[in-house]
Formats: C-alpha cells, structure tokens, sequence
C-alpha cells in the first residue's frame, strides 16, 4: 500500500461517518482533509507536506482532484464505502488514524455549509488564491492553495499552544 495516499486515508475517515450512520458528502471529505493535512503538519512540525496532490481554490473551498476523482459519482449525497475501501482504510498508519479521529471528533458534527464557511474565512489561504483568481475556478497551478499557509492558517484558529 502507497505510504501517503489521500484517497486512501479518505476511507478511513469515510469509514467513520459510516460506522455511526452519520452522513458524509464530497464537500465535507474534502474540507476534512484539507484540514487534516494542515493538521498533521502541525503535529509533525514539518513543512513537508503529506501528500503530493495540490488543494485547488474552487468555489466551494479547497478541492484535492484524486478525492474529486474518486467521490464525484456521490454527487450531493450521502458516501458509503464498500468492504473493500473500508478495509484499505483500517490499513493506514496508526499515528495517521489517531489524527483522523481527531478531525472528525472536531470538525465531523459541522455541517458542510459551516466547513465551507471556515475554509472562506478571509485570512484564509483558499481566500488569497479565490482572490487572486477573480472569484473564479482556474485550473492548473494557479489555483493550487499553498500548504505551508494552510498549516499556519490552521494552526492560528485550531490548534491551542500552552
């Protein structure tokens, strides 16, 4: 299995709503993980990001295109996974797992239009590049949302420090 993979630790997180009857949409998995990504840097205290794929500044918030890829026939609705992901998903790191759990104890209760309305908040890094791009969805790296903002974007409204 590929080390750092955000598909496949999508369906842990998937997994999570699933295993309690909650409901999980596109929009929520992929706020979910462009937070958890941020997230894991913090703990990590690296600037290395996780994964190789770029969040892009679209409309809604940030958007990784292989959860885009994977998710996008779940429309608006509901995702429920197979055995098979869900397996793929019990799979990932411990350490990664831990962390997941986390994001979900936090921001798993929103509702999507309330992770879209963090993510829009103006000191955000998705609102520098929406800016930039005139409001509108650019494709390419013109619209890919720098990491290392977000992790200081995240740390700044989320992480406490004694």
């Amino acid at each position: 299995m590929e080390k750092n993979n955000i598909v496949y630790d999508s369906y842990y997180l998937v997994s999570l709503f699933n295993n309690e009857k909650k409901d999980i949409t596109q929009l929520q998995i992929q706020k979910l993980m462009y937070f958890f990504e941020a997230y894991y840097m913090n703990v990590k205290n690296t600037n290395e990001p996780l994964y190789e794929c770029n969040f892009n500044a679209w409309m809604f918030g940030p958007v990784a295109i292989p959860l885009y890829k994977e998710y996008k026939n779940f429309g608006e609705f509901n995702i429920i996974l197979d055995e098979s992901k869900r397996k793929i998903g019990k799979e990932i790191a411990k350490g990664k797992r831990m962390m997941l759990d986390e994001i979900y104890r936090t921001f798993g209760k929103l509702e999507p239009s309330k992770l879209v309305e963090i993510t829009h908040l103006s000191d955000s890094p998705w609102y520098d590049v929406w800016m930039k791009n005139g409001k509108r969805v650019v494709y390419g790296s013109g619209s890919y949302i720098d990491k290392n903002k977000t992790k200081e974007w995240f740390k700044k409204h989320f992480i406490n420090e004694k």
